[in-house]
């Protein structure tokens, strides 16, 4: 089923937490279902977000009132190699109707402009696989985790997205 994008918009999952349950089921089937685990691995740290002003931070993708997909903005992502590294894009999560439409291209680009806002100017994330999509949204490769069948953990410079879109911005006026 192809879905048009003209009605996705990104708001915060305090701003709709009526789909608390949706996004933490998200999370736990895409990346914490194991055994021994519950969905409440997921519920118990997710619930600070509906809570938090600016950070932590999850974002929706709206489909009308129907979720399309998820983000999080978060102070670690578990990577205890890397202790220093903050803030982190974490459980970037499109649902699998809405997928190659440009709804993680949307979450990601919203969550960074948070990001920014509230003063940050780099952010990192944890990829396993997907490392072109985050490369062509313009994130470098900051290390690898475990060699060639590790893990890849991506950098953002905010600074330079912020000089992009003012420099846009006064090519416009």
């Amino acid at each position: 089923m192809q879905v048009g994008l003209t009605m996705i918009s990104i708001k915060h999952l305090r701003d709709v937490p009526q789909h608390f349950d949706t996004v933490a089921d998200w999370i736990y089937h895409q990346w914490w279902e194991k055994p021994g685990n519950t969905v409440d691995v997921v519920k118990q740290p997710l619930r600070e977000h509906l809570h938090a002003k600016d950070f932590p931070a999850a974002f929706v993708a709206m489909d009308g009132n129907t979720p399309a997909g998820s983000v999080l903005l978060l102070a670690d992502d578990g990577i205890t190699e890397l202790p220093d590294l903050t803030p982190w894009l974490a459980a970037l999560y499109v649902a699998p109707q809405y997928r190659m439409q440009g709804v993680g291209k949307q979450l990601v680009q919203a969550l960074e402009h948070h990001a920014q806002c509230i003063g940050y100017t780099q952010l990192y994330l944890v990829a396993t696989d997907r490392v072109s999509f985050y490369l062509d949204l313009g994130w470098r490769i900051h290390t690898k985790l475990g060699g060639n069948m590790g893990i890849t953990i991506m950098r953002k410079n905010l600074s330079a997205v912020s000089a992009k879109s003012q420099s846009a911005a006064s090519e416009q006026v």
